[in-house]
């Protein structure tokens, strides 16, 4: 066990996955207290995000339920290591999570036997990912949870085949030129050509919180993707491998939210072990992130979720 003096609120803490820095962000309770073990858990942020963002709201949040929550920037993100920069390869990030859960149970005032991981919006598929093989995770939650981003970027609704063709296109253009050149194309985040006027309503949300939002409030936020990161991102379902979760499961969403079928999918498919649901009235997939009004529901009902599964003794 490592001996490490936290204090209430945030600290700054690192730790390797598979050899490369990860930087992270570890909240402990109001009243902590360095003498006593904490349930903890590992919470993963939307897509290209980093820890200052949806994670860490969450993760504030969580630890004044008594928990200690890490928050963490993948690899190749925010302030941690990794090449290629701001590359979306998921099975990079689900071992990344698995090495904060390992991170956390080297701590003296971790339980390790009580930990569990919170994955928003494309974490969830990540964190499911993790859980094929990682027992050591006791319970998860989602929220706005995009399971399928194989899904998102073969056959979105919301792209039309044109783009997506042109998309495919620069992205196998930039990985020839990153073979023979080393160096690597990157494009915004959102790669097809939208913006603020868009009709559909959860893209001027995303929109607004990827491209309007940014500097203000996220400084080490880069709103980039790798170019070629969609050609991993059309490998990956979670719904294939969910059927054999036994862990227990909730998932939480917005009312309002299109992409709430995704989390409904989740919980037809996995038919082991406990599975709740909840629905935030009024919400929609992108305000679920940060909206106190919205993440204040989430997280009380992840607690109780969480305490319940854990066995955790609550005053």
């Amino acid at each position: 066990m490592t001996a490490t003096l936290f204090n209430a609120g945030k600290n700054r803490v690192e730790f390797l996955s598979v050899g490369t820095r990860i930087v992270g962000n570890l909240y402990c309770p109001d009243n902590f207290d360095s003498g006593k073990t904490y349930p903890a858990v590992v919470v993963g942020g939307p897509l290209a995000t980093v820890k200052e963002q949806a994670a860490g709201v969450f993760a504030e949040k969580l630890s004044k339920q008594g928990f200690l929550v890490l928050a963490f920037d993948y690899r190749t993100f925010g302030e941690s290591d990794g090449e290629l920069r701001c590359y979306e390869n998921p099975s990079d990030k689900t071992e990344d999570i698995q090495n904060a859960v390992s991170f956390l149970a080297t701590l003296e005032n971790v339980d390790s036997s009580k930990i569990a991981a919170l994955g928003i919006c494309a974490s969830a598929s990540y964190v499911t990912g993790a859980l094929i093989g990682d027992k050591r995770i006791q319970a998860f939650a989602t929220v706005s949870g995009y399971f399928n981003l194989q899904e998102f970027v073969t056959f979105n609704p919301m792209v039309t085949e044109e783009t997506r063709a042109y998309l495919f296109k620069l992205s196998n253009d930039a990985r020839q030129k990153y073979f023979e050149t080393g160096v690597s194309d990157r494009s915004d985040v959102l790669y097809a050509p939208f913006d603020g006027t868009a009709e559909v309503q959860f893209m001027k949300d995303v929109y607004d919180y990827y491209f309007t939002r940014v500097e203000s409030c996220w400084p080490n936020f880069s709103r980039e993707l790798t170019l070629f990161s969609i050609e991993q991102l059309a490998k990956s379902n979670a719904l294939d491998y969910a059927k054999y979760i036994t862990t227990p499961y909730l998932g939480i969403v917005g009312e309002n939210a299109p992409t709430r079928t995704q989390t409904e999918q989740f919980l037809e498919v996995k038919s082991q072990g406990v599975a709740e649901f909840k629905e935030l009235k009024g919400a929609c997939h992108i305000q679920a992130y940060d909206l106190d009004k919205y993440v204040d529901q989430a997280v009380g009902s992840i607690a109780e979720f969480f305490n319940n599964q854990l066995n955790v003794k609550t005053i």
